[in-house]
């Protein structure tokens, strides 16, 4: 049984609200989250997860997601001004914050079963960057916490939660879920040779993508990007194209990088326009888009150009 009959609010030190607090943490370390039996352990096999987009996962789903985590890439999280309630005699509902890399409101709800505590329920829900206070909050991800790195199968979960942030993201691929999500990656790295995609990271997550398709023949690439809605904006697409640019230049030998942009999207004009690229000329009419006709702006940068005044994201 339960080491409580009472309901109400318990204090961090409490008998069961130490346990409580005690399993999130173990779940919140690289060693557990590498480890099927502990998560098991620790996770209801009703368990289920809401994320940032809205999207369910499952206790496979989430025990998959986990240990496919590089070792060392796993986020770190604090656990931070928890809060304790009991609900009744065999559910206790935690709520709790994580630090600065990784700003967010989590709510938790421990059920006590024949294994013990185990965790049912958990939905995140992030945090505003730049909330009214910046000077003293300890929420706000600094921007030398941005940078680019090659994408790996275990961004799909953010991927996923890209798509989902705004109808217009139907327009990069069909990403409606984790599955599609992990093939959507797949394709993008099957052939190294001819994609470079990477990740544009903030903290600890994924909040948007810059790649080039390589014509090595003839020296080219088609670069493109996209950014979760809530990231928008922010100014880390262009520097992250900056960033791609760099790359392709130097370690790829490309002469010429090409893109195209919907004339109705000023966001990626001024994206592109920021790191150097040209304005060639306009396909009229090419997209038809929820009845409209929408022209097309094509841009290049070559080599050899000025190099824009941007600052580029480091590449990890």
């Amino acid at each position: 049984m339960p080491e409580f009959s009472v309901q109400g609010n318990l204090s961090p030190d409490h008998l069961v609200a130490a346990k409580i607090i005690d399993g999130e943490k173990q779940l919140l370390t690289q060693r557990i989250r590498h480890k099927q039996q502990e998560l098991k352990r620790l996770l209801h096999e009703d368990f289920e997860e809401v994320g940032a987009s809205g999207r369910n996962y499952d206790r496979s789903q989430i025990i998959k997601l986990l240990m496919a985590e590089p070792v060392d890439q796993s986020p770190t999280f604090q656990l931070l001004e928890p809060r304790i309630q009991q609900l009744s005699e065999t559910l206790v509902l935690l709520r709790w914050k994580t630090g600065a890399d990784t700003p967010s409101q989590r709510t938790s709800l421990w059920i006590h079963s024949a294994h013990g505590w185990q965790l049912l329920f958990h939905q995140g829900t992030k945090l505003p960057k730049f909330p009214a206070d910046v000077a003293t909050s300890p929420y706000v991800a600094s921007e030398a916490q941005a940078f680019v790195r090659p994408l790996r199968p275990s961004d799909a979960p953010q991927v996923l939660e890209a798509f989902c942030s705004h109808p217009d993201m139907a327009r990069q691929g069909e990403v409606k879920n984790l599955v599609e999500a992990e093939n959507y990656i797949q394709q993008l790295l099957k052939n190294p040779d001819q994609q470079v995609p990477l990740a544009i990271v903030q903290g600890t997550g994924l909040v948007g993508l810059v790649s080039a398709s390589i014509d090595s023949g003839n020296r080219n690439a088609w670069v493109w990007y996209w950014m979760h809605a809530a990231h928008r904006g922010s100014g880390l697409a262009s520097r992250a194209l900056a960033a791609l640019a760099d790359e392709l230049f130097t370690a790829h030998q490309i002469h010429r990088l090409e893109l195209g942009l919907r004339v109705n999207n000023p966001a990626s004009k001024k994206v592109a326009e920021r790191c150097g690229f040209v304005l060639e000329g306009r396909e009229r009419d090419k997209f038809l888009i929820n009845g409209e006709r929408i022209d097309v702006l094509n841009y290049a940068r070559l080599i050899t150009d000025q190099a824009p005044p941007i600052t580029a994201l480091a590449l990890h």
